[in-house]
């Protein structure tokens, strides 16, 4: 969602409007608008994130719905999943003090119901209807159920309705719309490298921009004279990279939505691409702009932040018998790779009477990381050790406050409040290399600037760069710096890079883990530098993409043996699942000809699991003998299945 923001004329100076504001419309004449109609949206395509689980029997949710201008929301529908022994519940629907909306949830058994909401009177402010659902849940007479504090009722398949046709922009400021599902990128068909790095660089800010909303990104050929070449509907943006020339963005007129032209040389034409989102951008109210230097501001990684620096607000709840709060530790937004974290808790929770005993306790994931006796003083000041084993690329944290003894008849307790500070400090080590590796490396390992390489080059691979570079700034909000870089210069440098091999010709000083030595012969290389080997026959044919860590620097290799295809098949793959780039936790996707892309996890280092963690020699040798056997994909399934299973069995 994009929220204008207010600013100080100081920000002007670096944006220099070079006409006035069009007229109303910048449409042809004699072309006509999208028929007025009604438009409806997955949560998740709102980035409102689903499914919503609320706790206990009172709960709420605050939903910030984006709302393009010329457009209305209508309604909220969703399938409410109720608990067991409910008597009866609602759902109340406010928007800023107003009350606008209510709905009955029926008794019975466990079930899902469907339940529509009316958001005709939500109130709008900066391209947002910002509302908050209020579930409450009442227990069948002579119940008490204990799990609701952790999941009362759960909201699934929601979707909103809009009324109204969404109106076009007419300035540089209102290009990007609340709601964008794609962005094209138009380049020469042979781009150049600073057009390379342009296109990069926009997709990249693009994805951060819209956060948690999934918008795809695909680069398009430009016709000839650098223009568009298909018309974009109300939800899809097109803009054109042209080096060369005035430095400018230009919003072009077109038959139903406006395109825009980036042109320009050097560091002015990625100035211009930086505008399109940046604050500065609130001041393009011009169909034509200018932007000075607007460079990236560099990624600050402080030993010490807090919650709050980390995105986390106050976190608050209360519920009876048993209250738990939840944050996230999201490395990207550390600002780079970190290990030995702590967390100095802060925050209070409601004193429990003489009549019951208490604990507190903090967890990651599924490890108990502290406990402690709850005091008559109700305050939390306490340094929390986060094990580096259990790190991942956004640690899930739970603190919980449980209680025992006397809690009287079911509800007539006193209500547990259970709140954790912003301030709460957070302190860390750089830890190249991680914990955690793999795909959980992710983004984190690239930061602040990652190299971006392909082997044939030219459009195609591109493409493909692209792909890989919005995918991975669809996991955070911090931005990614890609630069575009000769290949020679990745193969022998240091810093964080991405490499595209659709060709298979990874070059010297570039040795990912799983790699071929032959037509038939596979080589893994593990950490400790001990290589195992896997002959097949016939040839095997596959594509790949691999994170690790080279003792310098992350890399990330998208290479095929196989033809491009495979590589665009296992990239699409990526793309057309819900949770994409996110779901990834292993080391390895490995596709073969013809079979589903595969996760797969390599062993950690010897020195964090011990010696047990390679594999042994027999498994070499039933792994080898197996593939006389078997077909070849299994045969890889099965090896690093293997090393999975003992990964897992150290856990």
């Amino acid at each position: 969602m994009r929220v204008l923001v207010r600013m100080s004329c100081a920000w002007a100076a670096a944006l220099a409007l070079v006409c006035t504001a069009p007229s109303a419309t910048t449409q042809p004449p004699g072309t006509a608008a999208a028929p007025a109609g009604e438009t409806e949206f997955a949560a998740r395509d709102l980035g409102l994130g689903e499914p919503i689980t609320l706790r206990g029997d009172d709960d709420e949710v605050q939903l910030a719905i984006p709302v393009p201008p010329g457009t209305t929301p209508t309604e909220l529908t969703m399938a409410v999943d109720l608990p067991a022994d409910l008597a009866r519940g609602t759902i109340d629907v406010e928007s800023g003090e107003r009350f606008i909306a209510h709905a009955d949830l029926p008794a019975g058994p466990a079930t899902r119901v469907p339940v529509t909401l009316p958001l005709d009177e939500a109130g709008v402010a900066d391209q947002a209807a910002t509302i908050t659902l209020h579930v409450n849940l009442f227990p069948a007479a002579g119940r008490c159920p204990d799990d609701w504090f952790d999941h009362g009722a759960v909201l699934r398949e929601v979707r909103v309705g809009y009324a109204g046709t969404p109106e076009p922009p007419t300035v540089i400021a209102d290009f990007l719309p609340p709601i964008l599902q794609e962005l094209r990128i138009y380049v020469p068909d042979t781009p150049s490298d600073l057009e390379s790095t342009a296109a990069l660089s926009l997709s990249s800010a693009i994805v951060a921009h819209y956060g948690s909303q999934p918008v795809r990104v695909s680069l398009r050929r430009s016709a000839p004279d650098g223009s568009v070449t298909e018309p974009d509907d109300p939800f899809t943006r097109s803009i054109a990279i042209r080096a060369g020339g005035d430095a400018a963005t230009t919003l072009t007129p077109a038959a139903g939505i406006p395109w825009l032209l980036v042109t320009g040389d050097g560091e002015a034409l990625l100035d211009q691409t930086r505008l399109i989102t940046s604050r500065v951008a609130d001041f393009a109210v011009a169909s034509r702009a200018v932007a000075g230097s607007l460079d990236q501001a560099p990624i600050l990684a402080p030993d010490t932040s807090t919650l709050g620096d980390l995105g986390v607000g106050t976190l608050s709840a209360s519920s009876h018998a048993e209250v738990s709060v939840r944050f996230s530790l999201d490395q990207s937004r550390l600002g780079r790779p970190t290990g030995h974290i702590r967390v100095k808790l802060q925050g209070h929770y409601t004193p429990l009477p003489p009549s019951q005993a208490g604990q507190l306790i903090v967890t990651a994931g599924e490890r108990e990381l502290a406990n402690w006796a709850a005091d008559s003083s109700g305050q939390i000041d306490r340094w929390i050790d986060i094990p580096d084993d259990v790190l991942q690329r956004s640690t899930p944290v739970q603190v919980t406050l449980r209680t025992t003894g006397d809690t009287g008849r079911c509800g007539t307790d006193q209500p547990l409040t259970l709140t954790v500070l912003p301030g709460s400090e957070v302190t860390g080590d750089a830890a190249p290399g991680g914990p955690p590796r793999g795909f959980q490396a992710l983004p984190q390992g690239l930061l602040p600037v990652v190299e971006v390489a392909a082997t044939a080059g030219g459009f195609d691979d591109l493409s493909r760069a692209v792909a890989v570079t919005a995918g991975l700034q669809s996991l955070t909000t911090t931005r990614l710096d890609p630069r575009w870089t000769p290949v020679s210069e990745v193969a022998g440098g240091t810093r964080p890079a991405i490499l595209i091999a659709a060709d298979g010709q990874t070059p010297e000083g570039i040795s990912p883990p799983l790699g071929r030595t032959d037509d038939t012969r596979l080589q893994l290389t593990e950490s400790d530098g001990t290589t195992t080997q896997l002959q097949l026959s016939p040839d095997l044919r596959f594509a790949s993409l691999q994170s690790y860590y080279d003792g310098e620097r992350q890399l990330l290799v998208a290479a095929s043996n196989a033809g491009p295809g495979e590589l665009d098949r296992t990239l699409g793959w990526l793309a057309g699942r819900p949770d994409g780039w996110y779901s990834l936790s292993g080391d390895v996707v490995f596709t073969a000809a013809g079979r589903e892309p595969v996760d797969y996890s390599l062993p950690a280092p010897a020195a964090e699991t011990g010696p047990e963690a390679t594999v042994s020699g027999i498994m070499r040798t039933i792994l080898i003998a197996a593939a006389v056997l078997l077909a070849a994909g299994l045969v890889v399934a099965l090896w690093f299945a293997a090393r999975g299973r003992r990964r897992t069995n150290r856990r």
